[in-house]
């Protein structure tokens, strides 16, 4: 058959390098294609796309695996005051050594991730895994749209409204109405 499977998460935030990393080298590891798409009013779509052992294998890591909060890496923070700033070299190759305090990335101890839909398709709508900026939400559909994966963009902006509190546009105090409830 020449159906793949593909999966979609929502996560709240995808700023530190560590979760970048994960998320791409376990997508390169597993033979998936997709990728992040992360939109600058906060929303962040991951789109994977392969064989039904590597999305289990992929939801896996996302779900429980993966340090989303960082819990193991506050215990580092605590033994230095120092372990907050890193120093770097700016380059003078004099006798005097100058270094300049960088701020390390830190955590963000409310970041989650949730998986949105799993499912079946006829074939990939992806050729590779990458990771993508849009400045709004309308641009982010435009990507997907592009692709013929429009409707993923229409999930994920469901799942951030529900979940955040707001749409997806910004309207804090929109009316939403919702069957079934």
């Amino acid at each position: 058959t020449q159906s793949v499977c593909v999966a979609l998460y929502w996560v709240r935030d995808m700023g530190h390098p560590y979760h970048r990393a994960k998320v791409d080298l376990n997508a390169q590891q597993n033979h998936i294609t997709g990728g992040v798409l992360e939109c600058e009013t906060g929303e962040v779509l991951v789109v994977a796309e392969g064989g039904e052992k590597a999305i289990k294998r992929y939801t896996r890591l996302m779900t429980v695996r993966m340090k989303w909060k960082g819990e193991d890496f506050y215990e580092e923070e605590e033994e230095e005051e120092e372990d907050e700033m890193m120093e770097e070299d700016n380059g003078n190759d004099g006798e005097e050594e100058t270094t300049t305090k960088v701020p390390r990335n830190k955590f963000n101890p409310n970041n989650e991730c949730e998986l949105i839909w799993t499912g079946m398709a006829v074939k990939r709508a992806f050729h590779s895994f990458m990771f993508q900026t849009a400045a709004n939400s309308t641009t982010a559909r435009k990507i997907l749209e592009a692709k013929g994966v429009a409707h993923y963009w229409d999930l994920a902006a469901g799942h951030y409204e529900r979940k955040v509190g707001y749409g997806a546009n910004g309207d804090e105090g929109a009316l939403r109405f919702r069957l079934g409830d």
